[in-house]
């Protein structure tokens, strides 16, 4: 049961995230821009949306009880975590980058709680 709450609970976040990282390349594209420039400049939004895309699937997967669901989920929250040493490694500022700190450290916990729970 706890997994199944921590995979719905990654898939809920990991989705918002998703969203977010969507959100912000259609308003790029909106305004005229080619999206392999939405999607590589910076390099970050693809990696966004990658990250919370596999933590998406394997949120969902946990939630249904499959057994691969659990690694993709720690793989997209990895992921997802080490976005922010990238923004920061590139010299964005921190107010932009803040939020994926937080969100991707619940996202590793839940992972962990996917990973090193048994499946019931």
């Amino acid at each position: 049961m706890i997994r199944r709450l921590a995979g719905a609970a990654l898939a809920l976040i990991a989705l918002w995230l998703l969203w977010q990282g969507v959100s912000a390349v259609l308003l790029i594209v909106s305004r005229g821009s080619p999206l392999d420039d939405a999607l590589l400049q910076p390099p970050t939004s693809l990696w966004r949306i990658l990250a919370a895309g596999l933590a998406v699937l394997g949120g969902l997967l946990a939630a249904l009880n499959i057994k691969s669901g659990a690694w993709f989920g720690v793989t997209g929250a990895i992921l997802f975590a080490a976005l922010p040493g990238a923004m920061a490694a590139m010299g964005t500022d921190s107010s932009l980058w803040m939020d994926e700190v937080v969100s991707g450290s619940a996202m590793v916990a839940l992972a962990g709680a996917l990973a090193f729970v048994k499946r019931g």
